[in-house]
């Protein structure tokens, strides 16, 4: 399989190692950095980027020490990072201590890491800069907290936004193919087809 799933933390948040056979990317680094490395050095693979769905304690716990054991930047979204505040949501109630970071701005659009292309999605409303990685060729999706399984991301957050969550969904993510895999922030993966018709918070 092209993605490799690391849950973590006291919410759980999936780390994803996104993989072609050659080249990674890791998604809102665990904070077990040999684990990842580790995997990465038997899979035979090199790391092209450490990259965060959106800038919530519980999806970057692992994001300081992936960087500085790599030399690899942390890619955010500009609005997330321009509200760095975002760091703090959550962190406090469930005793998340996160060291400090430095990421740089992640603009949407195509990027290829290596010999990974992928399409950079501004998904607003569950946080102003929220991501999604769309992977064509792999066809599958980083949707952070965007999508769930039936379900999707809380808007009650400090700078969430229900209308701009559902419009992301429709407008952007219900709009791909519906065989691509969505592998979601939390909880286990399901389809852009499967969501588009049986998610209860939001259908195409």
């Amino acid at each position: 399989m092209p993605v490799i799933t690391l849950p973590y933390g006291p919410l759980e948040a999936n780390c994803y190692i996104v993989h072609n056979g050659t080249d990674a990317v890791v998604f809102d680094a665990a904070d077990h950095t040999a684990s990842i490395l580790n995997i990465i050095k038997e899979q035979g693979l090199s790391l092209r980027a450490v990259v965060l769905t959106h800038l919530h304690i519980d999806h970057c716990l692992g994001s300081a020490d992936l960087a500085k054991a790599t030399g690899l930047p942390v890619l955010a979204g500009a609005e997330d990072w321009a509200e760095r505040s975002l760091l703090l949501c959550k962190g406090m109630c469930f005793g998340m201590d996160l060291k400090p970071f430095e990421a740089e701005v992640l603009a949407p659009g195509d990027v290829t890491w290596g010999s990974l292309h992928c399409r950079v999605i501004h998904t607003p409303g569950h946080s102003p800069g929220s991501l999604c990685f769309y992977f064509p060729e792999l066809e599958v999706i980083i949707t952070g907290d965007l999508l769930f399984y039936r379900s999707v991301g809380r808007s009650d957050l400090p700078l969430g936004d229900s209308a701009a969550l559902t419009r992301s969904l429709r407008e952007k993510i219900y709009t791909l193919p519906g065989a691509t895999v969505v592998y979601p922030g939390h909880g286990p993966e399901t389809s852009i087809g499967y969501e588009a018709v049986h998610n209860h918070f939001c259908r195409a």
